[in-house]
């Protein structure tokens, strides 16, 4: 395998781990209260909360290095929209993956019933503002970014570039609505997640091979084609 082969591999397998761990880890995840000390109760009892945390963070490492590998695939055609979207996609990796690092405290906390409410009371402070709006508006804006600039580029199929911009609207606005929203998420998030990894998978190698490499590529496929000759 080539160093262009496994960049390409890392990256298609990072858009799909990244989406279906942390759609996973919203499924295991109950309900939880506005309420601190209902919400560090129902955390305290309900395993798949803490799970569903825990895979949240985990999710994160493969979310950003997926969405800046597909931004990288669709800037050669879309430089500016690409770019923008990975850099946004990955501002907001880091800022689920700080708000995260609160919300396992919180769980770390558990079991101390005051303890944990003032870690659930602390991450709702404006020193954790930047992080999870960061993270909020990161991720959307660059989602759509990377949608659209995947379109012009056309490294996917259109149904996944249009699967994604739906997907960003069930995800971030259809939960404030309904309840079941999660559900709907998981299941379109799986198809359009798992159609972009195979369209990375899939796509020419040229893309992910530096300048040296090309050149180096194209000299022996140029010595090839001349020892056939």
């Amino acid at each position: 395998m080539t160093i262009a082969n496994l960049r390409r591999a890392v990256v298609a397998v990072s858009v799909a781990a990244g989406a279906g761990i942390g759609l996973g880890s919203l499924l295991l995840q109950p309900v939880m209260p506005d309420d601190p000390a209902e919400f560090v109760a129902t955390l305290a009892s309900s395993p798949g909360a803490g799970i569903g945390m825990q895979l949240f963070v985990f999710s994160q490492l493969f979310w950003a290095i997926g969405l800046v590998g597909v931004g990288h695939l669709a800037s050669r055609r879309a430089p500016i929209l690409a770019t923008l979207g990975a850099v946004l996609s990955g501002l907001g990796a880091f800022g689920h993956a700080v708000y995260g690092g609160a919300m396992l405290t919180q769980l770390a906390l558990a079991s101390n019933t005051d303890a944990a409410v003032a870690a659930v009371l602390a991450s709702e402070t404006a020193i954790f503002l930047p992080y999870f709006v960061g993270g909020l508006v990161g991720t959307t804006i660059g989602l759509v970014l990377i949608a659209v600039a995947a379109m012009r580029a056309r490294v996917a199929p259109l149904w996944v570039t249009i699967g994604l911009l739906v997907w960003v609207a069930i995800e971030f606005v259809l939960p404030s609505l309904v309840d079941w929203s999660k559900y709907l998420s998981f299941v379109i998030g799986v198809i359009v997640f798992g159609g972009l990894a195979v369209a990375v998978w899939r796509s020419h190698l040229d893309a992910w091979r530096t300048v040296a490499e090309a050149s180096s590529a194209d000299a022996e496929r140029a010595a090839d084609e001349t020892a056939t000759v």
